[in-house]
């Protein structure tokens, strides 16, 4: 999607890596700025085209792609929507991307250069956060995500963080509105722009309806008071709510 991606990405490694954590997505995300006169339906349809393309590639039967346009977000920057493609792992990614310069879904960036040019990207792993179950949720094609970017304080482990994140979403999913919540933790491998974050936390609803109904009664709820036992491990800096728009495949 968009403006000289591989140039782009190659920059990305040289400015910040992270160390990987073992078992998660591999997930490259986008921050794009749109044309005044392209509407949400044209991305969507350029999505799908590149999606198509890119997943008759070495490495890209598995892709999966999400477009994300914003609801209410703090931070934007130069961005009017964010792409995002997943592959479940780093081995698939790095061999769809060795084979991206020149191919199809490359030329349809040229194509569609003056539509939609990203501001900046960021390769992350994808680390799924288990409900009470002991199940993992999917990354959702879910109608809302509600993303916090958050510091990290420098004791705090990785197991830790999820550790947290479970039983968040446990006392969340007790609540009203939150019985079909599902929650994923981003951790950063290659980002250009990171801010004040370390890692993302995304939660996600089927519905407004249901996401509303949870955030009415969030204040002084179980999930709540577990935010403030966090506060000094895991610390939000900003945060945003975005509708997800999982892109469609041709077959």
């Amino acid at each position: 999607m968009g403006r000289c991606l591989p140039c782009i990405l190659a920059a990305v490694m040289m400015i910040v890596v992270a160390p990987a954590f073992a078992g998660g997505l591999a997930t490259q995300m986008w921050r794009c700025e749109l044309d005044e006169d392209v509407g949400e339906e044209q991305v969507a349809e350029a999505a799908q085209k590149w999606l198509a393309a890119a997943k008759k590639m070495k490495g890209g039967e598995n892709l999966e792609a999400y477009v994300f346009f914003p609801v209410a977000v703090s931070d934007m920057g130069e961005s009017d929507m964010i792409f995002v493609v997943t592959t479940p792992t780093f081995a698939e990614w790095g061999a769809f991307w060795d084979g991206y310069k020149g191919s199809p879904a490359s030329k349809l960036d040229v194509a569609n250069k003056d539509a939609i040019v990203p501001t900046d990207s960021g390769l992350w792993e994808t680390l799924k956060v288990k409900d009470s179950s002991g199940t993992a949720a999917p990354i959702s094609d879910g109608k809302v995500m509600q993303m916090w970017k958050c510091e990290v304080d420098d004791d705090t482990s990785e197991d830790q963080v999820m550790a947290a994140a479970e039983k968040w979403l446990a006392a969340a999913k007790t609540m009203k509105g939150g019985k079909n919540l599902t929650a994923n933790v981003f951790f950063p491998v290659a980002v250009s722009n990171m801010g004040q974050s370390d890692m993302i936390f995304v939660l996600t609803a089927p519905t407004f309806a249901e996401w509303g109904a949870f955030w009415d009664d969030y204040k002084e709820s179980p999930a709540a008071k577990l935010d403030v036992a966090n506060k000094d491990a895991v610390v939000p800096t900003d945060s945003g709510l975005w509708e997800a728009i999982k892109v469609k495949t041709t077959d």
